[in-house]
């Protein structure tokens, strides 16, 4: 740890630090054992490798379907979650820390970013993965590694423990974006995909909460003048504000549907 940071600052970067490991630590797990898979989005999405590879024997031209899906689903519950939880990112300072932090609450925020990227592109992992074709997944894996390595290196040399971060949250989309763009070219799948047209309100109500409340509870935070309580109310509000357009999307009534299919009679 650079020195000039505080025994808050330490904590915070003990916190943190298996999510800046991370970007590294995955993509040597996904070069030794593709189907190992981390967090709760990608073991979703594990459960299609055995489909897609038995479409890719029967009907293989209904796979880019399968991925538009998958990503819109993706899509429809990543973006309400992670705008929830940059906005939580002053909250958690709080309760981790005991007071707000600075240091610490700009680190999560920028690390939620660079996972959102890095979940939006697993369906295109996942689909290269299922139809045996590793080049560009090993590519990003590959450079998602030595970019970290070598910027974070440079970065905490030179520019200190955040610029550690920022190097890692920068490998980390830039290795799965080669993957996810990689994958859109060689399928000839249009880029407007990765907006999906009826999840536009959603993005507008995630992104309208996170600016409208976030920049109050970093100034609330810094003065000491919200509560707990409070905040926990604000934060309901941004769950009801995001609610909303979530309970209005069509996604929901399939994702419903789908998992009412697979309960026991």
């Amino acid at each position: 740890m650079p020195q000039g940071f505080s025994a808050a600052h330490r904590r915070a970067f003990a916190f943190l630090a298996p999510f800046i490991a991370g970007p590294a630590l995955q993509a040597v797990e996904d070069e030794l054992d593709a189907r190992r898979h981390a967090d709760f989005f990608k073991q979703a999405n594990q459960v299609l490798v055995p489909t897609i590879a038995g479409l890719q024997e029967r009907d293989p031209t209904t796979i880019p379907r399968v991925y538009r899906d998958s990503y819109r689903v993706i899509f429809y519950l990543s973006i309400p979650l992670f705008a929830f939880l940059i906005v939580m990112a002053p909250v958690v300072s709080r309760i981790w820390l005991g007071r707000y932090d600075s240091v610490f609450v700009a680190m999560v925020e920028l690390l939620a970013l660079g996972w959102l990227v890095n979940v939006l592109s697993n369906p295109a992992y996942v689909v290269d993965l299922a139809m045996g074709d590793l080049r560009w997944v090993g590519i990003g894996c590959l450079s998602t590694l030595l970019l970290n390595a070598a910027l974070g290196f440079l970065g905490g040399k030179f520019l200190g423990g955040f610029s550690v971060v920022a190097a890692a949250v920068f490998s980390l989309i830039a290795g799965y974006l080669i993957i996810l763009i990689s994958y859109h070219r060689a399928n000839r799948i249009s880029f407007a995909h990765l907006w999906p047209a009826d999840s536009s309100l959603l993005v507008l109500a995630s992104a309208a909460g996170a600016a409208l409340f976030l920049p109050y509870f970093h100034s609330s935070w810094t003065s000491s003048l919200l509560s707990l309580p409070t905040a926990s109310g604000v934060l309901a509000a941004l769950f009801l504000m995001v609610l909303i357009p979530m309970w209005a999307h069509p996604m929901r009534r399939r994702l419903i549907q789908w998992i009412a299919s697979r309960l026991p009679a």
